[in-house]
């Protein structure tokens, strides 16, 4: 048996084989699946994110790249990140926020917690703000910017695409 990292949940390893094409069953304990890990390694399809055994075995001895918050600590970063979602929603108007710096200081402070996504939106309204000082982008861990760039993919795969002819059309139900 071999060392996994305290901080790898039971989700992230098993998301981490089903992206190396193994099943691995939601029932078991992280212990049970830790203990099975050793076995499944030789059957694991690499790819380019983990490329042979050597580095699978390695990524799980580091800790994960997922931000994990305590409730209190989230809350704050949600109140600062919706706060700017209603600045922007009230047209930038400056009943929420004092002077220009407040909204730049509260973006720089929350924009390291990219894995929330009203985070991500949050930077992207300010972005697009008028009062805009520096661009700032959020800080997203390595696994989930795989699973938005798939996410991403997908939905422009599955777009319908319509394509308009100017005529006469009757359509009944």
């Amino acid at each position: 048996m071999f060392f996994v990292n305290k901080s790898h949940s039971k989700k992230d390893l098993i998301n981490c084989f089903k992206n190396l094409e193994i099943d691995l069953d939601k029932n078991l304990t992280k212990h049970e699946i830790i203990e099975l890990l050793e076995s499944k390694i030789r059957e694991c399809k690499f790819n380019d994110y983990i490329k042979n055994p050597t580095e699978l075995i390695e990524y799980l001895k580091r800790p994960t790249s997922r931000q994990k918050y305590n409730e209190r600590k989230k809350q704050e970063i949600m109140y600062i990140a919706q706060k700017i979602i209603e600045w922007s929603k009230n047209k930038y108007s400056f009943k929420i926020y004092d002077n220009i710096n407040q909204p730049y200081n509260d973006i720089i402070s929350i924009c390291q917690y990219g894995d929330i996504s009203s985070v991500r939106r949050a930077c992207r309204l300010y972005n697009i703000s008028p009062y805009c000082i520096n661009n700032v982008n959020p800080i997203i861990s390595k696994d989930l910017m795989i699973e938005l760039h798939k996410k991403n993919y997908t939905k422009k795969e599955s777009k319908f695409k319509f394509k308009f002819t100017k005529a006469n059309y009757i359509i009944s139900f």
